[in-house]
C-alpha cells in the first residue's frame, strides 16, 4: 500500500510531531472494505499557521511542491510529488473540524498509518457536502463489515453532534433496495443496534 508520496508525507510529518491520517478511499481496507482509488487523501492536525508554514516549508525541502499557500481556515490544499499528487486535509471532512475525542480515538492501521476511529470515519463519509452513491456504498459495506465492531453509542453521540441522525436512517433504507432478503435482514439488525444504544 505504500506510495513514496505518502511516505515521504508521514515521514515529514512525524518528524514535525504532527497526527496525521488515511482518509478517503485509501483508508477503506482498514475497515475491511476493499475499493481501488488512485486518490491520495491525507488529513493532518495543525493549530497554528506557524505550524502549517513550518510543515510546507520542510515539504518544499523534500521536493514535495504546493501551488496554493495554505492558510490554516482552509479546508485543503494539494502537494505534489515526482510522480504523484496528494489532497491535504486540515479537517476530517468538509462539514466540521477535529476534536479531541475524535483524534484520542484514531488507531494504526499499518506501516504507520494512522486512520481515524470507524464511527467517525462513517461520519465522515455522511457529513460531506458532495455525498454521492459511492459514499452511500461506503457506509453500508462497513457497517456489513463491521457489525460487531462498532460502538453504537458513540456513533449515535457522532450523529447528533453534527444533525445527521436521519441521514443515517435514511442511508440505511437502501439496504431494503436490495433483492436478497439477507440485506433487509442485515438492514433491521443494524437498524435494531443502533436504536438500542441510546445515551
Amino acid at each position: 500500500m505504500i506510495n513514496s508520496l505518502i511516505d515521504d508525507i508521514l515521514k515529514i510529518t512525524s518528524k514535525l510531531e504532527i497526527p496525521t491520517i488515511l482518509i478517503g478511499g485509501l483508508a477503506l481496507p482498514a475497515y475491511n472494505v476493499a475499493r481501488s482509488t488512485l486518490d491520495i487523501d491525507i488529513c493532518i492536525y495543525v493549530q497554528s499557521q506557524k505550524e502549517l508554514d513550518d510543515l510546507i516549508e520542510n515539504f518544499k525541502k523534500n521536493d514535495i511542491e504546493t501551488r496554493q499557500k495554505p492558510k490554516i481556515h482552509h479546508d485543503l490544499f494539494f502537494v505534489f510529488g515526482s510522480s504523484n499528487e496528494a489532497e491535504i486535509w486540515l479537517k476530517p471532512c468538509d462539514a466540521f473540524g477535529w476534536d479531541d475525542k475524535m483524534l484520542d480515538k484514531t488507531r494504526n492501521f499499518q506501516d504507520n498509518f494512522d486512520v481515524l476511529a470507524i464511527e467517525d470515519f462513517i461520519l465522515t463519509k455522511i457529513a460531506r457536502t458532495d455525498r454521492t452513491s459511492t459514499d452511500i456504498n461506503d457506509i453500508l459495506q462497513i457497517l456489513i463489515a463491521n457489525k460487531n465492531k462498532i460502538d453504537w453509542k458513540y456513533l449515535r453521540y457522532r450523529l447528533e453532534w453534527v444533525g445527521l441522525t436521519e441521514d443515517f436512517k435514511e442511508i440505511l433504507n437502501a439496504f431494503s433496495l436490495k433483492l436478497d432478503p439477507q440485506y433487509k435482514e442485515l438492514a433491521n439488525s443494524i437498524l435494531k443496534r443502533f436504536k438500542e444504544n441510546k445515551n
